[in-house]
């Protein structure tokens, strides 16, 4: 029995996260894995080790034979430069103590500052296995010198467990708090929803983040003319079916946009960065820049959009390079 170590932005209730932890952890135990990870959670069914804690780190990656690395867009420096160092000392120290590491289908963009670039590059070059999330992303580490194979995301396997909902109804606006997104935007961002959806749901996929910006869109939405009520839920199961339940989906998020494209809704993008632009590119969503938002340009897109019955070509998620991995190929 492998013993796997999972390092990822864990125990956060950010619904993406816990969505591709989930998927994996399941189909790591159906390989007969004994699963581990470092977490901010102690809440999972399987062993957690703390995540900023330096002995629980060592302990966790010495008693393990594997470490995975992802998924999500873990091995950037947007955020912050912590964050991109933090998930590179897991995979060096796994590297120290001869741990075999996997990073499992993650997005990568343009990391910021060349000091930075050059050591993501050079502990990637030490890794045993390294598959991304979209073309983009193997473009990318192409540029680096990096070996990668292409997946998609892990959310879309959902559809292995997952069946479309027949009965779809009612609209789902999913927001996050983006940086130049002010009250203003808010504003406008309503007063071109109600003209096509005068009721909606308003969803937060990560509450700590999500709810004063939702709340906020909620109050100019009324202002407008809209009825609109505010929606979280902790369970990333239930999340998934009140997702499943909606016939249309106006997502900030990038695994709001997955999730709901995957179960056959309607769905319109506001891409605030290059990863949700991205999916949008790929699936051929609908969307606009909510960095740079145009009322115009958003109404017209919004317009042909209320009026379409678009459906998307859906990607199938493949584990059949991780699983070789497992069978002793690689």
């Amino acid at each position: 029995m492998k013993k796997v170590l999972i390092s990822g932005y864990i125990g956060f209730n950010n619904f993406g996260d816990e969505l591709i932890f989930d998927i994996l952890k399941s189909h790591l135990k159906s390989l007969n894995c004994d699963v581990s990870a470092l977490s901010a959670s102690k809440n999972y069914d399987i062993k957690t080790y703390n995540y900023k804690n330096i002995i629980e780190i060592l302990k966790a990656i010495l008693n393990c034979d594997i470490v995975i690395s992802g998924g999500g867009s873990l091995l950037q420096n947007k955020t912050s430069n912590f964050s991109l160092i933090y998930y590179l000392s897991i995979i060096l120290l796994a590297k120290l103590f001869f741990k075999k590491v996997i990073i499992f289908a993650q997005g990568f963009e343009t990391i910021k500052g060349r000091f930075f670039e050059l050591l993501t590059k050079n502990i990637l070059k030490m890794c045993d296995f390294v598959s991304v999330r979209d073309n983009n992303s193997q473009k990318y580490l192409k540029t680096l010198g990096i070996n990668s194979i292409q997946l998609c995301d892990p959310a879309f396997s959902i559809l292995d467990k997952i069946i479309p909902s027949k009965n779809k109804s009612g609209v789902i606006l999913q927001l996050r708090k983006v940086k130049n997104v002010n009250e203003d935007y808010l504003r406008v961002l309503a007063s071109v929803i109600v003209k096509y959806y005068d009721k909606i749901d308003v969803l937060a996929l990560q509450e700590e983040y999500d709810k004063e910006i939702c709340q906020k869109f909620i109050k100019e939405f009324k202002k407008v003319g809209g009825s609109a009520r505010y929606i979280y839920n902790k369970d990333i199961n239930e999340t998934i079916n009140t997702i499943n339940n909606c016939e249309v989906m106006i997502s900030t998020r990038l695994h709001g946009l997955i999730v709901a494209s995957a179960l056959n809704c309607k769905v319109f993008a506001l891409s605030y960065d290059d990863k949700t632009k991205t999916l949008a590119q790929d699936l051929d969503i609908p969307n606009v820049d909510i960095c740079n938002f145009d009322e115009y340009e958003s109404d017209e897109k919004l317009k042909k959009f209320a009026l379409s019955d678009k459906k998307y070509k859906i990607p199938s998620f493949s584990w059949e390079s991780i699983d070789k991995i497992f069978e002793g190929e690689y």
